[in-house]
């Protein structure tokens, strides 16, 4: 019994391992696929070719390829799409951990070198005959040719896309097949041969060709332009309009005829013919006379009427740009854009350029993979192609700037830490502590932290109030107005003491200097040279503090704006302050007014102290005192940067508070109404755009500008557009009419 005993567990766990697996079985039928597409429908039959759809069979291929080559449109937009794919590429061999192997990659260059024979050789010029290719019928396909050794890689193939079928078989895979020359099906080696359909429908694995839509116009365009040929032939050139006399006729007729009409009848044709035929013997050069019986006048010609065929060919145009799937510019057809537009049309055009380059890039990767397997590395080929610019350098830097100055603020403001600000703009974490948050200078002239005094409390006396920034502000109508005319007077208070600073640091500086080399009056360039050297050496310095200054007061202002903004919308929206596209905003706004405040300042303390020099002796003393009486260290100077800065800067996170919410489709300009608004913000009054479309405005010549909102410089509206502006925008809610 013992011996029984001992025997059962094993049974037991046997009959365990039964339920178990029994179980697993069951839940496995129960995950597989359970939907099926319609070609798996069909009658249920095996291996039999998957039909191609009538638009995608391969005599529509067949013709794309002669329109692609013969039409002009479309010659040009493969001929640019091929230049841009092929922007040229790297290809390097990774090991499992990530890391770059430099013998394998070096092979792997090599074998690129040496592929392609047939057109050139080089895989650049493989990638160039795929655009082609893959391109017109809406595949990309490859074979990787091997040698008998089977350890080498002879040739990589570009494979026409419609010499491929694909076919199901009993096992329900679906397979690669093609065509032989005795009719019988071929399956291919998935592990040589690759294809990638482009934009494939459901349940369709063949892709679908881009250039489809260029059929139907370009058979409407053939037509229309030899309808336009004949109308050219028939319009452009004058004709004879020959006119008979018919007493002229009568009196030629002989009088025993008159009475007989088939006689009258073929007299007539006679006369008529006889004046016909000498017309029609005539040269286009050839003079010729003829009686007072036959009268002659032009007609037709340039100067006839016809429909306008320019319309004609450009809704044709219009329809051949979409077909083709390209900018218009790129088909030499300038429709006129803004700066704005035009680089995001060019932006999303070349997102579909690389969108085509990744496909490629998945058929050179399973290409190089091929060869690195049979070479035994356990590893991977990453293929990376060359960037195509969507900005040019200047913009690029500028934009590289912009993204650096927010990461800066983001670390200064404590929202995020030094690592993850250096890893979103370098891609690895800092090497070194992050910069001081603040320079020490600007302590005392930076705005209150308090959110106290930021939301209205501890206010001045309200006479003082109303002949500072809230009687400027005056009928904007804005429910941020209150605050924003506090921390406007305060900003106009810490201005003016900067700009104080600024005077005592210039004077002693000049003090220390002495007198110029010469008292004469020697040329302002010379004299310019000695004054940046001894008293304005330092001008990007003091940029740099303008800049981080200026950013400090008008991101109180944004966010204030901003956040009471969000709170007059009758639903519950929350105002993002560290938003990016708020922060970049504030900063390119910084940049630009510290430029041209400090570049203000400058000139001015050139001039004054050339005035000194124009008036006599130069003097320290008289030096100093026009200095301490200059314009550009004035209150009232400080009162028009504070305004046009806070004023503006509120602006800005209004604006951004509105694009936020989601709720804003329109905007509507509201001029002061006062006697010094300009002329061109009066013509503004009631202009109506779309909320992302910039307002069109005059500035003081009489040129147009565009701007986001009232105060907005980000798309280079000029200084008369903006200094002190008290202009303000209705906005238009989601359901409201525009």
């Amino acid at each position: 019994m013992k011996f029984f005993n001992w025997l059962r567990p094993n049974k037991e766990e046997q009959l365990r391992q039964q339920v178990r697996a029994a179980a697993n079985k069951a839940k496995r039928g129960q995950q597989t696929k359970q939907t099926a597409f319609k070609w798996e429908q069909q009658w249920g039959l095996y291996e039999k070719v998957l039909s191609r759809k009538s638009y995608s069979s391969k005599e529509v291929i067949d013709s794309l390829k002669v329109i692609r080559d013969l039409n002009p449109d479309a010659s040009m937009a493969i001929w640019n799409l091929q230049r841009l794919v092929n922007s040229g590429f790297e290809v390097v061999a990774q090991r499992p951990d990530g890391t770059t192997d430099d013998a394998m990659t070096e092979k792997l260059e090599d074998l690129a070198k040496r592929v392609g024979p047939l057109y050139g050789g080089g895989m650049d010029q493989l990638v160039g005959v795929w655009t082609l290719a893959g391109y017109t019928s809406g595949g990309f396909a490859a074979e990787v040719e091997l040698n008998e050794q089977l350890n080498d890689v002879v040739d990589i193939h570009v494979v026409e896309a419609t010499s491929i079928d694909f076919m199901r078989d009993k096992e329900q895979k679906m397979n690669m097949v093609q065509r032989q020359s005795d009719g019988s099906l071929k399956v291919l080696n998935p592990e040589t041969v690759f294809y990638y359909p482009l934009d494939p429908d459901v349940g369709d694995p063949y892709g679908r060709s881009p250039l489809l839509p260029i059929l139907q116009i370009v058979f409407f365009q053939v037509q229309v332009l030899k309808d336009l040929q004949r109308v050219i032939h028939h319009q452009g050139y004058e004709r004879f309009d020959i006119s008979i006399v018919e007493e002229a006729i009568l009196k030629a007729m002989p009088d025993e005829i008159k009475y007989e009409p088939a006689k009258v009848n073929e007299f007539v044709q006679a006369f008529v013919g006889d004046i016909e035929k000498h017309f029609s013997e005539l040269e286009p050069d050839t003079d010729f006379i003829h009686t007072d019986s036959v009268k002659v006048q032009t007609a037709g010609g340039a100067g006839g009427k016809s429909m306008d065929a320019t319309r004609v060919i450009g809704v044709i145009n219009e329809q051949i740009v979409s077909a083709l799937k390209m900018l218009p510019i790129l088909l030499g057809r300038n429709e006129g854009t803004t700066e704005t537009h035009g680089t995001v049309q060019w932006q999303i055009f070349v997102a579909g350029v690389k969108s085509i380059q990744r496909t490629i890039k998945r058929l050179m990767e399973r290409s190089f993979n091929v060869y690195l397997r049979i070479q035994g590395f356990q590893g991977r080929a990453k293929v990376t192609f060359n960037e195509i610019p969507v900005r040019n350098e200047m913009q690029e830097a500028q934009a590289e700037q912009t993204r650096t100055n927010t990461k800066i603020i983001q670390v200064q403001q404590g929202w995020i830490d030094n690592d993850e600000a250096a890893n979103d703009i370098t891609g690895h974490d800092a090497v070194g502590p992050a910069p001081a948050p603040s320079n020490p200078i600007l302590n005392s002239f930076r705005p209150p932290t308090s959110s106290a005094r930021m939301m209205g409390k501890n206010r001045a006396d309200e006479d003082e109030i109303e002949e500072g920034a809230a009687a400027f502000i005056g009928e904007t109508e804005e429910p941020w107005a209150e605050q924003v005319a506090e921390l406007t007077d305060q900003a106009e208070e810490a201005f003016g003491r900067f700009m104080k600073y600024q005077r005592e640091e210039y004077i002693a500086r000049m003090r220390k200097a002495g007198t110029p080399l010469s008292t004469e009056q020697e040329a302002i360039e010379s004299f310019r040279d000695w004054v940046e050297t001894n008293v304005l050496f330092d001008s990007s310095e003091q940029l740099a503090l303008w800049n981080e200054l200026g950013m400090d007061w008008i991101a109180v202002a944004a966010v204030t704006a901003g956040e009471v903004n969000a709170l007059t919308f009758d639903v519950d929206v929350v105002f993002n302050s560290q938003d990016e596209v708020l922060l970049r905003a504030l900063s390119d706004r910084s940049r630009r007014s510290a430029e041209f405040i400090q570049g203000v300042t400058d000139e001015s303390v050139l001039m004054s102290l050339w005035d000194v020099v124009a008036d006599g002796k130069y003097d320290i003393a008289k030096a100093t005192k026009v200095l301490e009486e200059d314009h550009a260290f004035s209150k009232n100077r400080a009162r028009v940067i504070a305004r046009t800065e806070m004023i503006g800067a509120a602006r800005a996170g209004q604006n951004d508070s509105d694009r936020q919410s989601g709720l804003v489709i329109g905007k509507i300009w509201r001029s002061a109404k006062q006697d010094r608004t300009r002329p061109g913000h009066r013509k503004a009054h009631d202009q109506t755009v779309a909320f992302d479309e910039p307002f069109l405005v005059e500035n003081n010549k009489g040129e147009i500008e565009q701007m986001m909102y009232p105060g907005d410089s980000s798309l280079g509206a000029s200084a008369s557009n903006v200094i002190q502006c008290r202009c303000w925008y209705k906005r238009i809610l989601a359901g409201e009419e525009m």
